[in-house]
């Protein structure tokens, strides 16, 4: 297991297990993970913010990756 703080934990409170799913998501979109982060890391973190809770619901999840993955490929 990898110790030490997580950097995408840091800058966006984001658990490594979501950080799998959005990778997964990108993968299959052909779209590199990386600079996608501030498309999709930012607006989860921000909705997982409102809604005062830790865990988003993977339909919650799957629309922020679908309107990240949107405004990409405009």
């Amino acid at each position: 297991m990898k110790k030490g703080v997580d950097r995408t934990f840091l800058h966006y409170g984001i658990r490594q297990e979501d950080m799998q799913l959005i990778e997964n998501a990108c993968q299959t979109e052909g779209i590199d993970a990386e600079w996608l982060k501030d498309f999709v890391l930012k607006p989860f973190h921000e909705e997982r913010n409102n809604q005062n809770d830790a865990n988003l619901e993977d339909k919650k999840v799957a629309k922020i990756l679908k309107k990240a993955l949107k405004e990409i490929k405009k």
